[in-house]
């Protein structure tokens, strides 16, 4: 049972008791009236305190929407200015190198090489070179006018400059590996390119009968192969620099591995055999790519006034020079002429075989001096045209 007025609780409690103080009646009933006040102070106050945190809710609501929109666009704009500097150089500089490996060949076959794998091996070697200038050199010291004379015409500096311009640029080229290195790999498994170019041909109405179309096609060394050096010499210049672009390169050269490994087998069919003529590429930029790195190292340490670890550092060129010109005497005339073991095999086997009777037999009239060769005084105008050669076969 509950009693609702503090009368009737009074009664209950001491109504029993024969002996009761007004004193203590006066005190309970001025008690139970501080707690009725107190009971309905707490219920206004309540009441006003929920109407003001409702509007300091929709206050701070606001407030927070103000701060949300700040950052959304802080966001944005990070995001652009992120897109901006970090991935459109890069896919910029991809398109401009894809018209590289075209223009080098053109300018290798109006050299006057005559033979497909000199003009693919001319071009090769001018596309290394022009993606190390204009790739790795021309980002380092971007710059004014000015600042590249300086470099040129202060060549001492050039290691301390290296030192304070190539470290700068690490993200850059982790970005440019990226951006140039997986994408190019990735698209040689798909070649969406050829498969464009096919399907085109196809609705123009090319006839799918002709000997093109079924011809395997072969490997352009002068694309793939600047490229592939490049990130070698990113790797050597930049392994101690910024060692996290390692990660990202290791993952390029497998995907080389295994998505050229597979053209190779399934997809293209060489043209020439090389003989092993890239190689002294190979190992010219790999000698370039450790001076460099020498160069950057005693760039760096001057600036960090490490006297002793630049002294250290000194002989590796010359020590790096040195096996340079050792392989060159031992190992690049094997790579410029096919070795005399290999030439006495196969005129051995040619005599086994009988062909070299035949072979001297033709060498008789394959050729004819043209001092020798009577004077013909006729008139017709295609004698003028005919050839030196007898169309006799070897």
């Amino acid at each position: 049972m509950f009693y609702n007025s503090p009368e009737k609780f009074y009664t209950l409690l001491f109504g029993g008791l024969e002996v009761c103080s007004p004193g203590f009646s006066l005190f309970y009933h001025d008690f139970c009236l501080k707690n009725e006040a107190k009971n309905l102070y707490k219920r206004v106050t309540h009441s006003r305190a929920g109407s003001l945190q409702d509007k300091h809710t929709i206050f701070s609501e606001k407030v927070d929407l103000d701060r949300y929109e700040k950052r959304l666009e802080d966001i944005r704009q990070t995001f652009v200015s992120q897109i901006v500097t970090g991935y459109l150089p890069s896919l910029i500089l991809q398109l401009f190198l894809k018209i590289v490996p075209p223009i080098m060949r053109f300018l290798s076959s109006i050299q006057g090489y005559i033979s497909l794998s000199e003009i693919e091996k001319s071009a090769c070697n001018k596309g290394i070179w022009f993606t190390v200038w204009n790739v790795f050199f021309a980002t380092v010291f971007s710059g004014s006018v000015f600042y590249q004379l300086s470099i040129v015409l202060d060549p001492k500096s050039l290691p301390e400059k290296l030192g304070i311009s190539v470290p700068a640029q690490a993200s850059f080229f982790i970005a440019y590996v990226v951006t140039t290195g997986w994408t190019s790999v990735a698209s040689e498994l798909f070649r969406v390119i050829p498969f464009v170019g096919s399907l085109i041909a196809k609705c123009l109405g090319r006839s799918t009968d002709d000997e093109e179309d079924v011809e395997a096609p072969s490997i352009c060394f002068h694309r793939d192969f600047p490229r592939m050096l490049f990130f070698g010499l990113l790797g050597i210049a930049y392994f101690f620099l910024a060692p996290l672009i390692l990660p990202f390169l290791l993952v390029y050269f497998c995907m080389v591995y295994f998505i050229f490994r597979n053209q190779f087998i399934h997809v293209y069919a060489p043209k020439y055999e090389t003989g092993g003529r890239f190689w002294p590429m190979v190992h010219d930029t790999m000698i370039f790519s450790l001076v460099l790195m020498h160069a950057i190292a005693v760039g760096i340490f001057t600036l960090k006034k490490l006297s002793w670890a630049s002294t250290l550092v000194f002989p590796l060129p010359a020590i790096t020079l040195l096996f340079n010109e050792y392989c060159r005497k031992r190992f690049l005339p094997v790579f410029r002429a096919y070795p005399a073991e290999v030439l006495i095999r196969k005129d051995r086997a040619d005599w086994n075989q009988g062909l070299m009777t035949r072979f001297y037999g033709n060498l008789v009239t394959a050729y004819e001096d043209p001092a020798m060769v009577p004077i013909s005084y006729s008139r017709n105008p295609d004698s003028l045209d005919l050839p030196l050669l007898s169309p006799v076969s070897i």
